[in-house]
């Protein structure tokens, strides 16, 4: 029996999320303990994702499941939760860093329909038809999706970092879309006059690996790498299709991985292969946390693995440290928001 390992999943109530689940299910032995930790902003959603991993899971004896309810566009729910996992765990392996989601508002179809045909390959690697809402503010009077998508895995990661110091793993999960993110720009680091904060956010939070994966993993012994899905069907843009609509976009996917694409992977439990290995089978002296990319990608039958790039340049360094100042005096002014709110 080998040393019990707790992982947390942030949305893991479906698509992505629910996918790394199932990929770590068969990823660690049967005859390892194994608690998963799943966040969900709803009860309902968290006890039906359970009963479905207990199903999925069935027969294997040496498995756990615990829930915590997780709003990402709340510092005091974030604060909440950090407490709640400080208070029931000593240490915790994996923290997929999955939650997350974009202000979308709908699709550019006359636009979608140029760009595809145009050219099909970068159309569907990467589209520019998706189109975002801009200025949109959480409650905490941050950018709503810089909130989710990069403030919130800080904070969440700062609250928790003596669970997962001395060998913990975090796995951030970025956009293959994070290629087409405009330039960082210091005077907007919320994001809230980008016409594409979700892309943005993307890189942000690239730029953000960057700029702590080094300092944690020798300060505090925890490896964090930064990883994508590839091309998955996901739940992201499904108000916005139909049956129709979804079932052209899954051709168009298998297209393109026919003539040459390695990013379209098609299903989530694909697209969960790179974030599972990164914390399950890399091994730090062989696939380093600083400078790489791991990305989940397919042959033209099919068959997955993980493709590795180095792509960050002097610039995105100067730029990561911008940013980590700013989110370091986020995080202290949140903390101070929680303490007034409680007081």
């Amino acid at each position: 029996m080998g040393t019990k390992r707790v992982a947390v999943i942030t949305g893991a109530n479906g698509g992505l999320g629910y996918a790394i689940a199932c990929r770590l299910l068969d990823s660690i032995p049967s005859s390892v303990p194994l608690t998963i930790v799943i966040t969900a902003r709803h009860l309902r959603k968290a006890v039906e994702t359970i009963s479905r991993l207990r199903a999925y899971a069935k027969g294997r004896d040496l498995l756990t499941f615990d829930y915590v309810l997780l709003d990402l566009t709340s510092v005091s729910s974030i604060n909440e939760v950090s407490n709640q996992l400080l208070s029931r765990y000593t240490h915790i392996d994996y923290l997929f860093c999955n939650a997350g989601g974009g202000d979308f508002t709908g699709i550019d179809w006359p636009g979608a329909f140029v760009e595809i045909l145009s050219g099909p390959l970068n159309a569907l690697t990467h589209p520019h038809f998706k189109v975002e809402r801009c200025g949109r503010i959480s409650r905490d009077s941050l950018g709503w999706v810089f909130q989710m998508n990069v403030f919130a895995n800080y904070f969440l990661m700062k609250q928790i970092s003596t669970l997962l110091s001395g060998g913990g793993r975090v796995i951030l999960i970025s956009s293959i879309e994070s290629r087409i993110a405009h330039e960082f720009n210091p005077e907007d680091i919320q994001l809230t006059h980008s016409d594409q904060p979700y892309v943005d956010s993307k890189k942000s939070l690239e730029l953000l690996h960057t700029a702590i994966a080094k300092r944690w993993a020798d300060e505090l012994g925890v490896l964090i790498y930064i990883t994508h899905p590839g091309i998955c069907h996901t739940s992201i843009m499904a108000e916005y299709l139909n049956f129709l609509t979804t079932f052209g976009m899954l051709c168009l996917f298998y297209i393109a991985r026919w003539i040459g694409s390695p990013w379209h992977v098609v299903s989530p439990y694909n697209g969960a292969l790179a974030p599972v290995w990164a914390a399950v089978n890399a091994v730090p002296e062989a696939d380093p946390v600083e400078g790489v990319t791991y990305a989940s990608a397919s042959d033209r039958l099919g068959r997955c693995y993980v493709k590795r790039t180095d792509d960050v340049t002097d610039e995105d360094r100067k730029n990561a440290a911008i940013l980590l100042e700013e989110l370091d005096k986020l995080v202290q002014d949140s903390l101070e928001r929680v303490r007034l709110e409680s007081s």
